[in-house]
C-alpha cells in the first residue's frame, strides 16, 4: 500500500483516489466548500480503520496562483506549501506536495496510452517521492485533514 492520497485537481472538480485495506477509495467531487465538505466526509470514515500516516499529493497542471482560489486547496493545507516552496514530494513537509505540469509531462512521455485519473495520479505522486518516503516522513500528530473530526 502506497498510503498516498492522490489528488487530481481539473477544471473545477478534483479527483481523489486513495488505497485502504478495504480497496481503492475513488471518487469526484466539484472543488467547492460543499463539494470539499462532502469529500471529508467520505474521506475520514474510509482511512478510519488504516492508522498511520497517509501522505496527500495534489497533482495539477494549471497556474499555481488558481490554486489559492481554491476551497479544497485551502481546507487541506496546500496554500502553505505553495507560500513557502516546500511543496515538491519528499521534502520533508508535513502538508500536502504538489506535482506540478513537468512532472506529469515526464511522467506520461514514458507512459504514453495511460489515461490521466486519480489513480495514474497516484503513480506519478509515488515516482517523485524518495523511496524511503515512508520512514523519513513518519505519522506526526495526528491533526492531518483527513484525521480530524468534522467541524
Amino acid at each position: 500500500m502506497t498510503r498516498i492520497i492522490a489528488i487530481l485537481v481539473a477544471l473545477g472538480q478534483f479527483e481523489v483516489a486513495v488505497e485502504t485495506s478495504k480497496g481503492y477509495f475513488v471518487a469526484t467531487y466539484p472543488d467547492t466548500e460543499i463539494g470539499v465538505t462532502q469529500f471529508l466526509d467520505a474521506i475520514r470514515p474510509a482511512l478510519e480503520k488504516d492508522t498511520g500516516r497517509f501522505y496527500p499529493c495534489v497533482v495539477y497542471d494549471g497556474p499555481a496562483r488558481d490554486l489559492f482560489n481554491s476551497p479544497l486547496a485551502e481546507k487541506i493545507g496546500l496554500q502553505t506549501p505553495l507560500r513557502t516552496g516546500l511543496r515538491d514530494p519528499g521534502t520533508g513537509h508535513h502538508g500536502p506536495s504538489l506535482v506540478r505540469s513537468d512532472r506529469i509531462k515526464t511522467y506520461l512521455a514514458s507512459h504514453p496510452t495511460d489515461k490521466l485519473d486519480a489513480k495514474l495520479a497516484e503513480k506519478i505522486c509515488l515516482s517523485s517521492f524518495p523511496p524511503n518516503y515512508m520512514q523519513l516522513y513518519p505519522a506526526r500528530d495526528g491533526n492531518e485533514f483527513y484525521r480530524r473530526p468534522p467541524g
